[in-house]
């Protein structure tokens, strides 16, 4: 099937954009892998639990005895675990691999790239996430990956602000605001300089430096704005909103 293609900024020389245009298709095509380093760790700690368990039970009474059933009962709910854990993956890779243009609850996608971060143990042990989505919410006819891996990076940017915070809360918010969708993005983290908002799109600027390439929110860019998103950020030390808002006649956009 013929790639999607994604739109070009003239502010970048052609080798540039051709660059960024390849990473962005090899983004695709490694997101899911990535994904799976969290899922891995997770399948691992509940093995060794699972197997642990087991071997209490084989020293322990005959059947019908309450501390052998209480044991057999964390063993299931160990079974359970690996089985939802399954089921979110084997869910996520069937979306990955449909690459046409089809009607999709935003909300569904948002809630389903928050299931899959409680396999980051950041995430899960130390954010407060707290969800507003209104529901219904129109549909929007578009790529899945692009969606999907659009909002992933806006969330992944807010936890990344919030890395230094002592209050880490997470809020993200769905509703209809005039002739548009309205996705928001809230964290506690550090604040955007007034400065710095009018490069926070461009690649490769990031006020985080080290491990953060700074190219992110370039790319939620790049997926997003072919479905006529547009972005507004509001920030100050201790609270930084990005909201994307898609028109409702994109219910007939997306790629075809």
């Amino acid at each position: 099937m013929e790639k999607p293609k994604y739109s070009e900024d003239a502010s970048l020389p052609p080798s540039a954009q051709k660059l960024l245009a390849a990473f962005i298709h090899r983004y695709h095509d490694s997101n899911l892998g990535m994904l799976l380093k969290g899922v891995i760790h997770n399948l691992n700690g509940s093995l060794q639990i699972l197997s642990m368990q087991m071997e209490l039970l084989q020293r322990m009474f005959p059947p019908g005895e309450p501390k052998l059933q209480g044991q057999m009962e964390k063993c299931l709910g160990q079974i359970d675990k690996f089985r939802g854990m399954l089921e979110l993956l084997i869910q996520k890779s069937a979306h990955d691999e449909e690459d046409s243009p089809q009607a999709l609850q935003l909300n569904e996608i948002l809630e389903e790239e928050l299931s899959l971060l409680y396999h980051d143990l950041f995430f899960k042990h130390q954010v407060k996430v707290q969800k507003e989505l209104a529901s219904p919410l129109p549909l929007l006819r578009g790529r899945y990956l692009d969606l999907s891996q659009g909002f992933s990076n806006l969330i992944q940017n807010a936890l990344e602000a919030m890395e230094g915070s002592q209050q880490k809360v997470l809020t993200i918010a769905t509703g209809v605001q005039g002739n548009f969708i309205r996705v928001s993005v809230r964290d506690t983290g550090c604040g955007v300089p007034e400065e710095m908002k009018p490069n926070l799109f461009q690649p490769f600027f990031t006020s985080k430096g080290g491990r953060h390439p700074g190219l992110g929110l370039y790319i939620t860019r790049q997926l997003l704005s072919p479905y006529g998103a547009t972005f507004q950020i509001s920030s100050q030390p201790g609270e930084t909103i990005l909201e994307v808002f898609f028109p409702l006649s994109g219910s007939s956009l997306g790629r075809a």
